[in-house]
C-alpha cells in the first residue's frame, strides 16, 4: 500500500476568465472540480492509503474535498517545497506516489500499471514516460513535447513515485530539474555537454539519462514506460483546457 500526495498548488490566470477560478485543481469540469477525478482515480486503484491534496489552504476556505482525501495547507514557492513539506507528514520509511493536479483523465488501470511496474526494479524514484504513438491516437489533437531517444519518442508524465527518505536531500535539485522539465535542450545542458552530444546524434538513451539523473541527485531513479496517456495529458495552455472541455462533453 502506498500514500499519494496530490500537489494542489498551481495557479493558471486565464481560467480565472474561463471558469471563474484560477486554482487548476477547483477548476470546474464535466459537471466536477478537477481534483475530484483525480482523487477517484486513486482511491479506486485500491493501492493507496492516505490521501494528501497540499495546498496553499487560504484560498481552499471553500473548497469541500471528498471525504477520502485530506487537505494540507502548505505554504511553499516551488512544487519541489510543497511535495518536501507534505512528505514530512508521511512515514520516513515510505514510497509516495506525487500526482500533479492537472491531469484529470487519469484513471485507476493507470495507476495500477505504473505502480505494478515499479515493483519490478529496485530504484529510489520512479518517473513515467508515454511514447508518441500511444498520446497522439488518443488525443490526435494535443500538442505534447516529445524527445527522441533511440527507444522511440517520449513525453514526461504528471506523476512520480519516491522513496521518502530522500526527498528532503533532493528538494534543491530536483527544482532545477522540475524548471527543465519542458524544455528538453535546457534539460541535457543541465545534464552535461556529453548529453547535449548525445541527445544531437539521437544517440541519449533511457538507461544514459536514469544513470545521469541518479549521479546528479544522489539517489536512484528509473523510467517506466507508460501506455497510458492520460498519465500526459495535462493543463498547460488554453488549447489543452478546449480540448478537456470537448472530451469530456462527447463522454457524457
Amino acid at each position: 500500500m502506498y500514500n499519494a500526495v496530490i500537489l494542489a498548488g498551481g495557479k493558471t490566470p486565464w481560467l480565472q476568465k474561463a471558469v471563474g477560478t484560477n486554482i487548476r485543481a477547483l477548476a470546474p469540469l464535466g459537471g466536477r472540480r478537477m481534483v475530484e477525478y483525480i482523487i477517484d482515480a486513486l482511491d479506486q486503484s485500491g493501492q493507496i492509503g492516505r490521501i494528501i491534496v497540499a495546498a496553499d489552504g487560504s484560498q481552499w476556505e471553500a473548497a469541500v474535498l471528498p471525504q477520502r482525501a485530506e487537505l494540507v495547507a502548505v505554504e511553499s514557492s516551488s512544487m519541489p517545497e510543497t511535495a518536501a513539506a507534505a512528505a514530512a507528514l508521511l512515514p520516513a520509511n515510505s514510497k509516495i506516489l506525487f500526482v500533479c493536479d492537472d491531469i484529470p483523465l487519469l484513471t485507476s488501470a493507470a495507476v495500477q500499471d505504473f505502480l505494478k511496474q515499479t515493483e519490478a526494479v529496485e530504484a529510489d524514484a520512479y518517473y513515467p514516460v508515454i511514447p508518441e504513438a500511444d498520446c497522439v491516437k488518443a488525443f490526435p489533437g494535443a500538442e505534447r513535447t516529445y524527445v527522441t531517444l533511440p527507444e522511440g519518442r517520449f513525453t514526461g508524465g504528471n506523476m512520480m513515485l519516491l522513496n521518502a527518505d530522500v526527498i528532503s536531500g533532493g528538494v534543491i535539485k530536483a527544482k532545477d530539474i522540475f524548471a527543465r522539465r519542458k524544455k528538453p535542450w535546457e534539460l541535457c545542458g543541465w545534464l552535461g555537454f556529453g548529453f547535449v552530444l548525445k541527445f544531437l546524434l539521437h544517440r541519449l538513451t533511457l538507461s544514459d539519462i536514469e544513470l545521469r539523473a541518479s549521479e546528479l541527485l544522489g539517489f536512484s531513479g528509473k523510467a517506466v514506460v507508460s501506455h497510458y496517456p492520460e498519465i500526459g495529458m495535462d493543463v498547460d495552455k488554453e488549447e489543452d483546457w478546449q480540448l478537456l472541455e470537448k472530451y469530456f462533453k462527447n463522454s457524457k
